[in-house]
């Protein structure tokens, strides 16, 4: 049954016709091949029409859409890195084959060095738009005040040009997780009821990503040769998280904060070598690691000038005229237990070099409420059945959630935990056993919902008019690592 034309959004917006998504997909790397390529496959409303990616990965890129997908062109470039336009013939080229594939949508996977020139681009053309995170970065931003400056301004920009009946989505998934809306809603209903934002909040979040000493810098798959690091790469999720917790409960419970401060400390690559120096690899890999670098220690600290954090720590404080209203602490750390411990690195960056994910937020709400979210796996390999175990603590899909209440004043019981299974969730199809992927498959099945008329753009979970707080507070934690004093901003 086809929407009515004159249905509206919230703010108005009429949502369309139902059509079919027709996709362009910039980008087929580790993550697109697991998530939307996987999405697309498993979708019947939604086609994936052609396909962007740098002609280094030409063999590799036709070998994986030809086993999924028929029909397919393919566009492949040498541009990389930031633009603020595309080059001219190859915006010439996407026009033609937006035409020939009646492409109404993009999902914009590229490195985020890239981001902005084609986000820019399908603002243009009047495509709807997934995006993946960070919205923007740049190189050397960890270092240079300016240049982290600049994420508000590309922010700002972008919003300015949003066309506000097309679709424009970042893809931070944990704004989909059943999870996370439960602790959201539990924030939010007290802030409502008692007048109480979040009044402190503590998150961590780090996923074992151990780079040997070489591999830094040659590696460009979450790179720090170019710049930046964990802060540009899963860090904004966990930023956009806190943002999310502060938006919600100072908007429910009537209070505001009119200013932004941050005080950061980055652990860089040099910073690695003080802590595990070559001796102390040999001793663990003996004379073949050795022989894969043959770089010293003092020869990798100049290779690694001006190289983005590996882990990244933030005092954040909420201003209201100045006051202080309320601290949080983040901590983003790659350099971090890893299940890796072979000398070579794995062939899949992403999931397939002994990565491992612990992830802990506690959310203070005064005297009234503390829900702490609570997520540690054990192991890095991901794909197949999941163990009977998964939901457990070391498991792949341990979650878990424990609420601390004042039963006096607020009622109930003073705790109540829950885990994974006690969160309805309904699968998107397609992906692995692991719930937080099909959560990235809910945000594309969201993206194609909307596309195809059946909701407006503006309820969207991670609509890019929400995002204005996760883009300032990673531009103030740059900002702030950089210059390692406080930096303010008004809110």
């Amino acid at each position: 049954m086809n929407v009515p034309r004159n249905q509206t959004s919230p703010m108005g917006i009429a949502i369309r016709q139902r059509v079919r998504a027709n996709v362009l997909l910039i980008g087929c790397g580790p993550h697109a091949k697991r998530i939307y390529l996987q999405a697309l496959a498993a979708s019947e409303w939604a086609s994936l029409k052609a396909v962007v990616e740098l002609e280094s990965k030409r063999p590799q890129t036709m070998a994986t859409i030809g086993k999924m997908f028929n029909g397919v062109e393919f566009v492949f470039t040498q541009q990389s890195g930031n633009r603020s336009d595309l080059p001219e013939e190859l915006r010439h080229e996407l026009a033609l084959i937006v035409h020939r594939g009646q492409i109404n949508s993009v999902i914009v996977a590229t490195e985020p060095l890239s981001h902005m020139s084609y986000a820019l681009w399908a603002q243009s053309c009047g495509l709807h738009v997934l995006i993946d995170k960070p919205i923007s970065t740049y190189e050397d931003v960890a270092t240079p005040p300016a240049q982290a400056a600049k994420l508000m301004a590309d922010y700002e920009l972008l919003s300015a040009r949003r066309d506000p009946a097309k679709a424009f989505i970042v893809n931070t998934q944990r704004r989909y997780h059943p999870g996370f809306q439960y602790v959201f809603e539990e924030v939010t209903a007290v802030a409502r009821e008692y007048g109480v934002p979040v009044t402190a909040m503590q998150s961590t979040h780090s996923d074992g990503q151990w780079r040997l000493p070489a591999e830094i810098v040659t590696q460009d798959y979450h790179p720090y040769n170019s710049g930046y690091g964990k802060v540009s790469h899963s860090g904004y999720h966990i930023l956009d998280v806190m943002s999310n917790f502060i938006d919600r409960s100072f908007s429910a419970s009537g209070k505001s904060f009119d200013e932004v401060g941050a005080f950061a400390a980055f652990i860089t690559p040099e910073g690695l070598i003080h802590q595990q120096n070559r001796k102390d690899h040999l001793a663990i890999f003996g004379e073949r690691y050795g022989q894969l670098n043959p770089l010293t220690d003092d020869e990798l600290k100049l290779r690694y000038t001006g190289y983005g954090e590996v882990d990244a720590s933030a005092l954040i404080t909420l201003f209201n005229s100045r006051t202080p209203v309320s601290n949080l602490t983040v901590n983003l750390l790659h350099n971090s237990f890893s299940r890796r411990n072979w000398l070579h690195p794995g062939k899949d960056l992403y999931k397939g070099n002994g990565r491992v994910k612990h992830e802990y937020h506690s959310i203070q709400q005064g005297p009234f409420q503390n829900i702490q979210i609570h997520s540690y796996q054990a192991h890095d390999k991901h794909d197949g059945e999941q163990p009977a175990d998964h939901r457990e603590i070391g498991g792949n899909n341990h979650f878990d959630v424990h609420v601390f209440r004042n039963a006096g004043v607020l009622g109930g019981e003073p705790l109540r935990t829950l885990s994974s299974g006690d969160f309805h969730f309904t699968p998107a199809g397609g992906g692995t056993g692991l719930m937080i992927e099909q959560v990235k498959h809910q945000v594309v099945h969201e993206f194609v919902s909307i596309v195809r008329g059946e909701r407006a753009p503006d309820t969207s979970e991670s609509d890019l008019a929400t995002h204005r707080l996760s883009v300032q507070l990673m531009s103030l934690t740059y900002q702030a690592g950089a210059t390692r004093r406080e930096l303010r901003c008004a809110r």
